[in-house]
């Protein structure tokens, strides 16, 4: 049993390596983060160590539309940090916008 969490944990980690290396991902912003709540608000920005502190305390749910960036659309909180990804920890993976496209 520990030897197969130990596999799985090096899986895991050699994910997140290749991820990493991927062309989209992004550092997670120090600030600017904005979310839609529940009665359709947008909320924020805030700093990126408030959303850790509150996804750490389990505010968010996995499909809060949150953005990083203004120029980018809301998108699900699952979508930016898909696993094996911590939210707000690790890089966040932005998702290519219309009008960052089209050079707007």
């Amino acid at each position: 049993q520990q030897q197969q969490r130990q596999q799985q944990e090096q899986q895991r980690q050699q994910q997140l390596q290749r991820l990493e290396q991927s062309a989209d991902k992004d550092k997670c912003p120090p600030d600017g983060w904005q979310y839609v709540d529940p009665k359709g608000t947008v909320q924020g920005p805030f700093t990126l160590l408030e959303m850790q502190l509150w996804h750490a305390l389990g505010f968010f749910q996995k499909d809060l539309p949150i953005r990083c960036d203004p120029k980018d659309e809301f998108t699900e909180l699952e979508k930016l940090f898909p696993p094996p990804l911590v939210p707000f920890e690790t890089f966040v993976r932005r998702l290519p916008n219309k009008s960052r496209v089209a050079g707007r």
